[in-house]
């Protein structure tokens, strides 16, 4: 099967971007299917499938996938589900801003965009905290991350991966993003693993915050997460937070 060059293209790109988020990354993959859609609309099946396959990591492109191929129109099903997962992210901010209390000190991990708007919700509201942003090497996420808490006069000290454990004794709280989330676990950069284990010894709550399309169907087997990834065991959290509100890990 040859596919169209833009297709093609696009499939690379997705494959080679270890960057962006999964908004984005969805953002990328939608815009495949539609122009898959136009261009080879019998071959959608299987780009969907090397879709999923260039960003195992990815949950949302699980569901992006199912959505589109469901659909009688395949261009509006990945438009609308853009459109749920970009409103449903204020959302899950506004419920995670609600955890964060006045004079506190947060730990975060990488960057999740999530994180960020849920930070800056509980800054508006008047509360006042110190966040800890792990550097998140080798991509420094958590030093871009403490760049814009600082932008928005949020006080944010990046510290290094390796000495989390000394400085997680400070925190009272610990949210971090995730890529996926299925019943064997949250998957987030690597580190996020070791950051919940120590957190829950030290009985610090540990939140996961994600929009429901981060949540994989339960008859999909996720693969074991790839370089950069790992998985936290949700026994390790005290919670996930999406749109709908704060649930305890084993509903």
């Amino acid at each position: 099967m040859v596919l169209p060059s833009a297709v093609q293209h696009g499939i690379d790109a997705l494959r080679d971007d270890r960057v962006s988020g999964a908004a984005q990354i969805a953002a990328q993959a939608a815009a495949v299917l539609r122009l898959a859609a136009e261009l080879v609309p019998d071959w959608l099946p299987e780009i969907a499938r090397l879709l999923v396959a260039a960003q195992p990591a990815m949950a949302p492109l699980v569901n992006l996938s199912r959505a589109v191929l469901a659909a009688s129109d395949p261009g509006a099903a990945a438009r609308d589900f853009l459109l749920r997962m970009r409103s449903a992210g204020p959302r899950v901010a506004r419920h995670a801003a609600g955890l964060v209390r006045d004079g506190s000190t947060v730990l975060t991990h990488s960057f999740s965009s999530t994180v960020f708007e849920a930070l800056q919700a509980a800054h508006s509201s008047g509360c006042r905290f110190r966040v800890l942003c792990t550097e998140s090497r080798p991509m420094r996420e958590g030093a871009a991350l403490a760049a814009s808490l600082e932008r928005e006069t949020i006080a944010g000290t990046v510290i290094p991966d390796a000495a989390v454990e000394s400085f997680l004794p400070q925190a009272g709280l610990v949210l971090v993003g995730a890529d996926s989330v299925s019943a064997r676990g949250l998957v987030n950069k690597t580190g996020t693993a070791l950051i919940a284990r120590a957190a829950c010894a030290l009985q610090i709550p540990v939140y996961g915050l994600c929009t429901s399309d981060k949540i994989l169907p339960p008859d999909y087997d996720p693969p074991r997460p790839c370089e950069g990834f790992d998985l936290t065991p949700l026994h390790f959290l005290a919670g996930i937070v999406t749109e709908d509100g704060i649930t305890s890990p084993p509903s």
